[in-house]
């Protein structure tokens, strides 16, 4: 299995809008940016205090960059910390960076979830996002997928069973966010959604789809969609309707 998903869950926005980010881009993957290696750090300084290490080292290096495991830090993982460690407290058992797969993919979507915590009939996703950019909804397809996955590998399929998603992104908020849904709602988005999408790039479609999601791409350069979306936005630049960014008034 190599490093990266051909369809992993966090670019799942991308792909199943736009099936050509994976179906041409010849098993590229995206270069990680500083941001990214600041996360994965962050995940693993979390993992290392859950499994008990108290002490955690001063520095960690992820992919040749180093980054100090200050108070900060620490600080901004106690609210992850505190959350995973309260789903032990309060009986489930509770699997940290699990990795979970879709079989109906064939191999394509898989990923590590950050907290899987079960009890019962309840399935719970804690994702951690240690970055300072955009809010992240729970509502989000990511942790959809980890449920899914989780849910395939622990067992938990009654339909009526309780589904939470929650994402902590303590250096914008130490409020977790979350949010629920019953395994029935579960299953009926993923075969109205993503079921269609996962098919798209088993069949191997090459259709381009240009949007936000762009920015993550790695055919960006090459993509039709994309450069005729450019040249629209260009064109509205001299468009006499326009000023300043603002319309005006015929």
């Amino acid at each position: 299995m190599t490093a990266h998903a051909v369809a992993g869950p966090s670019s799942a926005g991308m792909w199943m809008n736009c099936p050509a980010s994976v179906t041409l881009a010849n098993g590229r993957v995206r270069p990680s940016s500083v941001y990214a290696k600041e996360g994965t750090a962050a995940h693993q300084i979390a993992e290392m205090i859950l499994g008990g290490d108290m002490f955690p080292p001063p520095r960690i290096t992820v992919e040749g960059t180093e980054f100090i495991v200050g108070v900060n830090m620490l600080r901004h993982l106690r609210p992850y910390i505190n959350l995973v460690q309260a789903y032990e407290q309060w009986g489930y058992t509770v699997y940290t960076e699990q990795k979970v797969h879709l079989s109906v993919s064939g191999g394509l979507v898989w990923g590590t979830a950050d907290c899987v915590a079960v009890k019962g009939a309840s399935i719970r996703i804690v994702d951690l996002k240690y970055g300072m950019g955009v809010p992240v909804s729970p509502d989000s397809v990511q942790l959809k997928i980890y449920a899914l996955g989780a849910l395939e590998a622990y067992g938990r399929r009654e339909a009526n069973g309780l589904v939470g998603l929650t994402v902590v992104q303590p250096r914008l908020d130490p409020e977790p966010q979350t949010v629920e849904m019953t395994v029935g709602e579960l299953r009926d988005w993923s075969a109205t959604m993503l079921a269609p999408a996962i098919e798209k790039l088993t069949k191997g479609d090459t259709t381009e789809n240009a949007g936000p999601w762009c920015r993550w791409c790695v055919r960006r350069g090459e993509c039709h969609a994309f450069a005729h979306q450019r040249s629209g936005q260009a064109a509205d630049v001299f468009n006499d309707t326009y000023l300043d960014g603002g319309i005006i008034a015929p």
